[in-house]
């Protein structure tokens, strides 16, 4: 045989021997059977999808379709972190598909939910029938301890008693003489802090974001902790390390995140965690060490709590101490770091309105390197950019309700809308979305503190704004907030006039991986020193 036909006869066997042979006539119909279990399960969901995505097609209210595919229902975005969450309840709330409506109903994946859209009916449910709604809708597992006793995530027969404590820390007069001068020791370090980033400059730009966070945690730690936290005489502190830890996003905190907020039912299942343990174990090693009495401090006042409370097993936790001083650092530090920021940012966009309010501030401080309580609250000028600061970028930027009305019962929105809110459904109301609504709110993109001057605070229809929410479940910390807002702004003003620069982002756009109101970007100003 020729040696060419050999090697093509050895070519072949070889080719021939690695060719997969047919399948058999049983296999076949194995996979075969397989491919159509799929595509059954796949109709299927489809047909269990599209019945609960007309829910409320049957009862005649306007809702925001959404795909029969999706198991995400209207979260789809929000979801995949391209969207915030505040700017997901604004798209909502202004979707042209809900036309007038004063509810419109939504899917949190496949629980159906409304979205408030009426001011009247925001009273009733934040405020009037605060009864039928006595829960916010998320919920931590009660296997996480720290996260289930918050005052935010505790159900409404834990929430009341852990509520009236903690608002003897707010009073006006404990806010006057207590917290106010220790403040003022912080906004101090403020001032200094500047002095030396600028050093013997005239002018440097500066990013807000971790003056505005050292400020934060400085007044946070020194008020409820009575810790001397000293971030800004530093330039770095613990309790803002622990903090921003606890920020950083990952597959899995966005996961427990969801899960809390939008899977309540779910969490005794899925186990997510509020917060991490190195950030749990930080405040319970906390509150362990704060054994020297204080002037009433945060954890003096559950402590005492703890001490007249002895038969309410839910606050002899050991962890509920731990739990509420752990909530109170992360309420405030991203709404409160990040207003200073946007009121900074908004008024070096207007030079006019940042003119007017040192001109202001220039008669208040001319006696004095201090202002007193009484003069900061009273400030007009001060308190209208404030108020407007807070109309753009509201503390909450959206809240919840549950209905919690007997089984039988529901909650009727007659005569309003036809429809009985029946028990366990969640009603969100989208501050952003009321803020900024034209109807309410004519230019609302624009800063304008003259909306809230004296003479016009008449004309703002009531529950259209409400920037740390209503009613019973509103802001225990509202007014410090402002306070806090105030003092600062006050004293950068002092000493400094700020402007945009080449680095100044052009618009605030909201970073999807945080809960709060946040800009996605650095803001960049340029800080001039021009004292007072």
């Amino acid at each position: 045989m020729p040696k060419h036909a050999i090697v093509r006869l050895s070519y072949r066997s070889v080719v021939v021997g690695c060719i997969t042979p047919k399948e058999t006539p049983k296999k076949k119909s194995g996979t075969m059977l397989l491919l159509w279990l799929v595509l059954l399960t796949f109709l299927v969901l489809k047909i269990w999808l599209r019945k609960k995505y007309t829910y409320f097609r049957r009862y005649g209210i306007p809702y925001l379709p959404t795909s029969s595919w999706s198991p995400m229902g209207n979260l789809g975005q929000l979801l995949f972190l391209r969207i915030s969450f505040g700017d997901l309840f604004r798209q909502l709330y202004a979707d042209p598909r809900g036309g007038h409506a004063k509810v419109v109903g939504f899917f949190i994946f496949q629980t159906p939910a409304l979205l408030v859209r009426d001011p009247e009916l925001i009273r009733q449910i934040l405020v009037k029938n605060f009864n039928s709604f006595l829960n916010r809708y998320e919920s931590a597992d009660m296997g996480d301890s720290m996260g289930a006793l918050t005052l935010p995530l505790a159900k409404y027969h834990h929430w009341k008693e852990s509520r009236q404590c903690m608002s003897q820390l707010f009073t006006s007069g404990r806010m006057r003489d207590v917290m106010y001068p220790q403040m003022c020791n912080v906004a101090i370090d403020l001032e200094n802090y500047l002095n030396r980033k600028l050093k013997d400059q005239t002018e440097r730009v500066l990013p807000l974001g971790r003056m505005c966070q050292l400020y934060t945690t400085d007044v946070t730690g020194n008020l409820f902790y009575s810790l001397d936290v000293g971030g800004l005489r530093r330039g770095c502190s613990q309790l803002l390390k622990k903090t921003k830890e606890l920020f950083k996003t990952d597959p899995r905190k966005v996961l427990d995140f969801m899960i809390v907020f939008f899977l309540p039912k779910w969490t005794n299942l899925m186990k997510p965690k509020v917060f991490s343990e190195d950030y749990a174990q930080y405040m319970r090693n906390l509150v362990e060490e704060h054994q020297e009495p204080k002037k009433g401090d945060l954890i003096n006042q559950l402590q005492h709590f703890q001490l007249t409370r002895s038969s309410n097993h839910y606050s002899q936790h050991p962890d509920f101490i731990a739990s509420q001083a752990g909530i109170i650092l992360l309420a405030g530090f991203e709404t409160s770091s990040a207003l200073l920021g946007f009121t900074l940012y908004e008024l070096a966009k207007a030079p006019n309105i940042q003119d007017r309010l040192r001109r202001e501030l220039c008669e208040a401080f001319i006696s004095s390197t201090l202002l007193s309580y009484d003069t900061l609250m009273a400030l007009p000028y001060l308190k209208m950019v404030c108020l407007e600061i807070l109309r753009l970028y509201p503390a909450a930027a959206f809240v919840n309700r549950e209905c919690t009305s007997p089984e039988s019962e529901g909650f009727n929105l007659h005569p309003h809308v036809d429809f009985v809110v029946p028990p366990g459904m969640p009603a969100y109301i989208s501050i952003l979305g009321l803020h900024r609504d034209e109807k309410y709110w004519p230019e609302p993109n624009r800063f304008d503190p003259e909306r809230f001057a004296p003479e016009r605070l008449k004309d703002i229809i009531p529950m259209t704004y409400i920037p740390f929410g209503a009613g019973p479940h509103g802001c225990i910390g509202s007014r410090l907030g402002i306070l806090q807002l105030k003092l600062g702004i006050a004293h950068i003003l002092k000493l400094y006039w700020v402007e945009i620069c080449k680095r100044t982002i052009p618009e605030i756009r909201f970073n999807p991986k945080s809960f709060m109101l946040e800009s996605k970007n650095e803001i960049y100003l340029r800080f001039c020193r021009d004292t007072l």
